[in-house]
C-alpha cells in the first residue's frame, strides 16, 4: 500500500475502528467510507474521505455502492470491514430475529464482502481484505454466544479465503475489550469495576481502538505481504 496511491474501502465506518481506519488512511489514498449514518460520515469529509450512506446489510444496494466506489476511484486496493454487532444475553433469551441480526452483521456480511473482494472488476491483484474479528472467537463467554460463533466462522472464512482469493491477501485482527460505542452500549456491564479486573489480567493492558488500528495499518501495508489467512490479536495479553 503506497503512499499516495490505491484505494480504501471501509464498511463500517461511523465509529470505533472503522471511522479510525478511514482517519489514518486519509490522505495516503483514496478513502470510500460506507456507513447508515450521514451525520457520521460528514464528520470525515474534510479529510478528503468519500462518505456513502449505505445500509450494508442491503447487499443489493451494497454491491451497487462498491461498484460506483470503484468507478470513481479505480480498483480496491484495501477492503476493511469493520462493522459489528453485539447482543448480550443468555442464550436462552435471544430471539430469532435478534440471533439473525448478529450473525447477519457479524458473518453474513463479511462473507457477501468476500465475493465481491474476489472479482477482478472489484479489487487490485494485490489487494487486501482485512476484517475485524474478536478474541471471543478464541475465548466464547456466556451472554455472548451468538457474536462469539459469528467471530469463530469469520476466522474460518479468512483461511479459506486466502487461499481461495490469491495473490490477493485476507487476513483478520481480533481486539480484545475495547471502549467503543458497541461496549459503551452496556455500561452497566462494563463498569469501572470491570474495567480495573481486566487493566490487571491483561498483561499488557487494556487495548486501544489506536493500537488496532496500527496492527490493521500494518497488515494492510506491504510490509506484511507474506501474511495472509491469519488473525492477530490486539488485546494486551487478555486471552492467554
Amino acid at each position: 500500500m503506497a503512499e499516495g496511491a490505491g484505494h480504501a474501502l471501509i464498511v463500517g465506518a461511523s465509529s470505533g475502528i472503522g471511522r479510525a481506519v478511514a482517519e489514518r488512511l486519509a490522505g495516503r489514498m483514496a478513502v470510500t467510507a460506507l456507513a447508515r449514518r450521514a451525520e457520521r460520515l460528514e464528520e470525515l469529509t474534510p479529510l478528503g474521505v468519500d462518505g456513502v450512506i449505505c445500509d450494508a446489510t442491503e447487499y443489493e444496494a451494497l454491491g451497487a455502492a462498491v461498484e460506483a466506489a470503484v468507478a470513481k476511484h479505480g480498483k480496491v486496493s484495501a477492503l476493511v470491514c469493520a462493522a459489528g454487532l453485539q447482543k448480550i444475553k443468555p442464550a436462552r433469551l435471544l430471539k430469532p430475529a435478534e440471533l439473525a441480526e448478529v450473525l447477519k452483521v457479524n458473518l453474513e456480511l463479511p462473507l457477501f464482502l468476500a465475493g465481491l473482494f474476489t472479482s477482478r472488476r472489484v479489487t487490485a491483484d494485490d489487494g487486501v481484505y482485512c476484517v475485524v474479528s474478536s478474541i471471543a472467537a478464541l475465548r466464547p463467554e456466556p451472554g455472548i454466544l451468538a457474536y462469539a460463533a459469528a467471530k469463530a466462522g469469520l476466522e474460518a472464512m479468512v483461511k479459506g479465503l486466502a487461499r481461495e482469493a490469491a495473490p490477493r491477501r485476507v487476513v483478520a485482527v481480533a481486539p480484545g475489550w475495547l471502549d467503543t460505542e458497541m461496549t459503551q452500549a452496556y455500561a452497566s456491564l462494563y463498569d469501572e469495576a470491570f474495567r480495573e479486573r481486566l487493566a490487571r489480567s491483561a498483561p499488557g493492558g487494556i487495548a486501544t481502538v489506536a493500537a488496532v488500528v496500527d496492527c490493521i495499518d500494518f497488515l494492510l501495508s506491504p510490509a506484511a505481504a507474506y501474511i495472509t489467512g491469519e488473525s492477530i490479536r490486539v488485546d494486551g495479553g487478555a486471552a492467554l
